[in-house]
This record gives structure tokens, sequence and C-alpha cells, in this order.
């Protein structure tokens, strides 16, 4: 294979992944690069006077570290980190924002700045001790495989709004209509309703003749009976102290 070859094979993929999309200020761009919790990164394109634009995330980046209960700017440590990316990448942080301002023309590179900057400092994240990697999934999965249970993991579902979304677990071998597990399992009990609220938002937008079953790591964390009643609105909750409920349901859903 030759280097023209990957690198045209590789901006197709490219090409591909990106989406367009319309707001009332401009146009929203959702990009194939991920934050931390799979969400897809999408950054907005916003016109100016006198043919210039503004290229921004609208904050979304700093919003989704507070989320998972880190505040950049509280931390001196992270700003500078914060500073040291936007300054590599010529973006600019303004309350809060990570943006750009250019010509009409430089639109491609400061798009591919700001969505660099973003996938950047939500990488921050990791500089957390409460920040665990996601070993849920891969405990869930395991036990799946030893009750020989055949499933997919990290699986791409589009929403009925069009929005991509990551679930952690597909069970759809013989099982019509597919399940859909979302193993939740939380960095720290300060961001337990964050992590509902997203899971919430990927029910209510995935189509309804799917199975959805939120499994909540009950063994490390207490759950508020408020989140757990909130997500038997729109999905079957399993508790990981009780696999054996989890593992029957899978079966009985075999017919």
């Amino acid at each position: 294979m030759e280097c023209a070859q990957i690198i045209d094979k590789t901006l197709k993929e490219l090409k591909i992944g990106f989406k367009c999309i319309p707001y009332d200020r401009g146009l929203g761009i959702v990009t194939p690069y991920l934050y931390p919790d799979n969400d897809l990164i999408e950054i907005y394109v916003e016109e100016l006077t006198g043919k210039r634009i503004r290229v921004t995330d609208l904050g979304e980046t700093l919003r989704h570290l507070v989320s998972q209960g880190i505040d950049v700017l509280s931390s001196s440590k992270r700003k500078f980190m914060l500073e040291q990316i936007s300054k590599r990448l010529h973006v600019q942080v303004v309350e809060g924002r990570l943006e750009k301002e250019g010509a009409v023309a430089d639109v491609g590179n400061m798009l591919l700045d700001v969505a660099a900057a973003a996938n950047s400092v939500a990488g921050l994240v990791f500089t957390s001790k409460a920040y665990e990697p996601a070993e849920f999934p891969e405990e869930v999965s395991g036990y799946l495989k030893s009750k020989e249970i055949e499933h997919e993991t990290n699986v791409k579902v589009v929403g009925e709004t069009g929005r991509n979304y990551h679930i952690n677990i597909r069970i759809n071998h013989q099982v019509k209509p597919e399940i859909l597990v979302e193993t939740m399992s939380p960095s720290q009990q300060g961001v337990m309703s964050s992590v509902v609220n997203k899971v919430v938002r990927e029910w209510v937008d995935i189509d309804g003749e799917r199975r959805k079953v939120s499994l909540l790591n009950d063994i490390d964390f207490h759950w508020h009976i408020t989140d757990i009643l909130l997500l038997e609105k729109y999905s079957m909750v399993h508790r990981w102290s009780e696999k054996d409920a989890f593992i029957d349901y899978i079966v009985k859903s075999r017919g």
C-alpha cells in the first residue's frame, strides 16, 4: 500500500465522520472525535461582520469536565494546562468557551484547531484522582462471556434525532428486539446525577423497539431512589449485586 492511498482513504473516512447541522446562530459541526465519556465533540461556526467567522465549542468542553466533578478554572495546575493547550493551537478561552476567529477561507484549519483543543482539554479528566477507567463495562462483558451470552461492546447506535450514541453492550444474537445495556458506574458519588441524566437522554432518543437496560454498579455506589425511578421510566433497571436476575432477564428475552 502506498502513502497516497493511505492518506486518501483516511481523508474519505474523516469526511464521512463529519456532519453539519444549522442552528439559530450559524452551523453546528458534529465531529467524529469523542469526549472521554464517548459523547461526540461538536463545534459551532458563527458568521461575524466583514467576512469573518468565529469557531467555538460554546463552552461544552469545560461543561463536560464539570459534569465529571472537575472545575478546570479553580485549579491552578489545570488552568495552566488549559492555557498551554490553547496557546499551542492558537485558540482563545473566552468565558469558558474555546474559540477562534478568522477569515472564512480559513474555516477548515480553525475548526480542526478548536476540535483538537476540545479533545485535549477534555483529556484533563484523567488528571483527577477520582477518575477511574471504564473497568465496570469490562467486568460485565467478562461475566456475560462466562455465561456464554454473545454480545458486542461499545456499539454505535443512532438516535431518532440523528445523534450517535456509544452504548456499552448490545445483545442481539437470537434476541428480537435487541437488548442495549448501559453499565453505570460513575467516577465518583458526586457526579451520579449527571451520569443518570446522560443515560436518560440516550434512552429517550433511541427508538422504543429496543429493550433498554440500565445496569447499576450498586456494589461500589449507593444510588438515589429518585435517580432509579427516573431510569425506570425509560428502561429496565438491574443491579450488579443481583447478577442472576440480570442474566435471567436476558435468557427469558430470548423466548
